[in-house]
């Protein structure tokens, strides 16, 4: 099957140059962007092959999306929805640990260092970045961004479309309301309400 990469960033560089610790049998193609500037030319060593609806020309078809806003994630799916045979594979990577219990959507990706621990459930379209730890029995819904080194607490709750900057610490069963925006070193020790916007924690002086 042809794997396409939707989203010539960071991410996708990182997906693209790494793409042997994933254990996937998939021919990879290349990019789908859906910036002009880049179309026809190459990002990675690979071919940008068009904006993101030219997926819907390419038959038994896998997708990885490679963006960590959760809206374009939201709305590439969307645009998709009606292609006959898409497929959105997890990716592990095989220096993850993950306990044998845990429970997956589709469209996750699982980056080297992360450990998922016993008892958790992750949704859809996930990106769990490098070096976090998911504590037991936590529940990490759909569309959400964690970044290097978050730390999220056994019994934990996290609702739709979050965006949790690096080295944050998530406290044991707090609950984390969706479109929520967390910045980097924050330390969430209570439930969080919807849609609100933590900053970053200054820095010691």
């Amino acid at each position: 099957m042809k794997l396409i990469i939707a989203g010539a960033t960071k991410l996708g560089e990182y997906l693209a140059s790494n793409f042997s610790q994933f254990g996937l049998r998939y021919e990879l193609l290349g990019f789908v962007d859906d910036r002009p500037k880049l179309r026809g030319k190459k990002f990675a060593g690979l071919p940008v092959l068009g904006n993101c609806d030219s997926v819907m020309e390419i038959d038994k078809a896998a997708l990885i999306l490679a963006v960590d806003s959760p809206s374009e994630k939201m709305d590439i799916v969307r645009r998709l929805l009606y292609h006959p045979s898409l497929n959105y594979p997890n990716l592990f990577s095989k220096n993850a640990w993950v306990s044998r219990d845990c429970i997956f959507g589709k469209g996750n990706l699982i980056l080297e260092g992360s450990l998922i621990n016993f008892g958790t459930q992750i949704g859809n379209f996930n990106t769990i970045d490098q070096n976090c730890s998911i504590g037991h029995e936590a529940v990490i819904s759909n569309y959400s961004y964690l970044g290097q080194a978050v730390n999220v607490g056994g019994y934990s709750f996290l609702e739709d479309s979050e965006r949790i900057g690096s080295d944050v610490v998530i406290s044991q069963g707090v609950r984390i309301g969706r479109d929520t925006e967390i910045g980097a070193g924050a330390q969430i020790e209570g439930d969080v309400p919807t849609e609100s916007r933590i900053k970053t924690k200054p820095k010691a002086t």
